[in-house]
């Protein structure tokens, strides 16, 4: 298999997998957004760490570590991707899966923008086509919707600002996302604790039990 045809699947698998996450996020509809995304940050730390261990790549990623400026990046990137994890479980779960799904779509027009305006990138009379077909298409299902697409907007620009700072970042996925939870993780274990054994109420109410079989399929 050639890696031309390696990415292409990786691409495809990813956009299922994503694609099938909002049934995850609505089964959780009783579990408060933030404990959620706490979750995702702990077992996705638990996760990467382990796929480094296997990878011996456990130098390259404290590495990351020692440049005051990477690690400036790096707690950017992790601030504007939890904000997009965020946003994207709360949606989901409150009913606005169409208008979150439109964030994405809309994502390509913000990557194209930024690209153009921080990278210099230029682009082609048959790309600016293409480009100007998909915002007929977002300005419609945006008229379709009947809303302002505000939850749109940021997912689509957290998304295209973290594509950014990503770029910026001279180190692989694994390496660079590791870092990223391991920056959110204190965070999210003190706010596990704070609803858990201290009774915060959170930002939508402390509405919920915990069952060990919820905690095993949050780890999933």
């Amino acid at each position: 298999m050639s890696e031309t045809v390696k990415g292409v699947a990786a691409m495809v698998l990813a956009c299922v997998i994503w694609g099938l996450s909002p049934l995850f996020y609505k089964a959780f509809a009783h579990v408060p957004p933030l404990e959620v995304l706490s979750h995702r940050t702990l077992w996705s730390f638990v996760l990467f760490i382990g796929l480094m261990m296997l990878q011996k790549r456990v130098g390259e990623f404290l590495q990351l570590f020692t440049n005051a400026r990477v690690i400036w990046v790096i707690l950017m990137a992790a601030i504007l991707i939890s904000t997009n994890w965020g946003l994207f479980i709360w949606s989901i779960q409150v009913g606005r899966a169409v208008e979150s799904s439109l964030g994405y779509y809309i994502f390509p027009l913000v990557a194209v923008l930024l690209g153009a305006i921080i990278f210099h990138e230029k682009l082609s009379p048959v790309q600016w086509f293409c480009v100007a077909l998909a915002a007929m298409a977002v300005i419609t299902l945006t008229i379709g919707l009947q809303v302002v697409p505000l939850v749109s907007l940021a997912l689509a620009i957290t998304t295209g600002f973290y594509g950014v700072l990503k770029k910026r970042l001279d180190a692989g996925p694994v390496i660079s996302v590791a870092a990223e939870v391991t920056l959110l993780l204190p965070l999210a274990m003190i706010w596990l604790y704070g609803v858990h054994w201290l009774g915060w109420q959170g930002l939508v109410g402390r509405n919920l039990e915990f069952s060990a079989r919820t905690v095993l399929i949050l780890c999933c």
